[in-house]
């Protein structure tokens, strides 16, 4: 009998891991200096630990459910006809958000490669390379977001090329000042937003069993992606002064620029180039969230036509921003409402799970 193979909790750490790490990088330093101000790279500490209490919300509802899917234990109390126009709406707003985060991200490639190419031309490939993860089980993305973990990683290496100039001075004595004034909820949610993609574990609970530990692999690549931001905030505080920061809009491309090496004329080029992994995987477990939600509604629609139908939705989203400026408000807004969603998500499904446990009875997948 052929047994249905099971996500490792290796391959789901660096999955978390590869989701959380997209376009809105490139801005944290300056998200931090902005909304947390002086020594704010403590913020992000505090935000990484309401990530674990919220991930700690998603552990409850996969125990009480033993490892059912999300779908399954909604739909074991509500009859599924009133979940559809939920399920077709949720789909959609994954779809987009990952079509936002993949167009912003072409749209700073187009801004420092490609000034004069049209960036839909660009988006059009990064649409097919979507297609074609998308068209793979789980199990096959998960394995190319492995891959493209270890050919971005090394670029930590590089912080070594700051040291010279990097000034612990400039951190200053002062702590938490000087950031602007837009609300205590405002400034915690624009950072909070960088974050944003742990709450895709709940579509991997039908593809892992005990043996797995999934929570153990989420809570593992989330630690590790809050260690690299910590990193990037710290090299910036100390190699750019505090207003500078604040006045930089993509501090790390302006990092990256700083870089001189002998064979390489631009080294933000290349660098940038490998950026496009993270955002690809970004942009490709969004719409797997949409594709999964709309199988639910759709579950004999042909092999690859809702693949199909969900990266041509996402190109055509994309053609709505054709500004920087109108991508990054568009995005933040679609940030701040993923935020609610992966909060009021799991709240929702506890009792939802409890339900389904006491239907199903016997003890909760560990």
């Amino acid at each position: 009998m052929h047994v249905k193979e099971k996500l490792s909790s290796f391959h789901i750490a660096l999955l978390i891991y590869m989701i959380q790490l997209d376009v809105t990088a490139f801005a944290v330093p300056r998200l931090v200096a902005e909304n947390f101000g002086t020594n704010g790279w403590l913020g992000l500490i505090v935000l990484s630990g309401i990530v674990l209490l919220n991930l700690l919300l998603y552990r409850i509802v996969y125990r009480l459910g033993k490892g059912a899917s999300v779908f399954e234990l909604a739909e074991a109390s509500v009859p599924k006809p009133l979940l559809v126009p939920l399920y077709v709406l949720l789909a959609l707003f994954w779809v987009a958000l990952g079509a936002m985060i993949g167009k912003h991200f072409i749209l700073i490639f187009r801004l420092i490669s490609f000034q004069t190419t049209n960036p839909m031309l660009i988006f059009v490939l990064f649409c097919f390379m979507v297609y074609a993860l998308l068209t793979k089980t789980i199990y096959g993305i998960s394995k190319a977001s492995t891959v493209f973990f270890f050919l971005s990683i090394w670029m930590l290496v590089l912080i070594v090329y700051f040291w010279s100039d990097w000034k612990l001075l400039r951190f200053t004595n002062f702590w938490f000042q000087g950031a602007e004034n837009g609300g205590i909820v405002h400034n915690w949610a624009e950072v909070y937003a960088v974050f944003v993609g742990y709450e895709l574990c709940m579509f991997l609970f039908p593809f892992t069993d005990a043996k797995s530990r999934l929570f153990r692999g989420v809570f593992i690549g989330h630690l590790t992606f809050t260690f690299v931001l910590l990193v990037t905030t710290w090299v910036a505080f100390g190699f750019f002064s505090f207003e500078q920061l604040k006045m930089l809009q993509y501090p790390l491309i302006s990092m990256l620029e700083y870089i001189e090496l002998p064979f390489i004329n631009r080294v933000e080029n290349l660098v940038f180039t490998f950026f496009l992994f993270s955002n690809l995987m970004s942009t490709v477990m969004f719409c797997f969230a949409g594709l999964t939600t709309l199988r639910r509604v759709f579950p004999r629609a042909r092999r690859k036509l809702l693949e199909a139908s969900v990266v041509c939705a996402a190109y055509g989203i994309g053609w709505i921003p054709q500004i920087l400026r109108q991508s990054m408000l568009l995005l933040r807004f679609m940030f701040y409402t993923e935020m609610g969603l992966a909060f009021v998500i799991p709240v929702l499904l506890i009792p939802l799970a409890w339900r389904y446990r006491t239907k199903k009875g016997g003890d909760a997948t560990s």
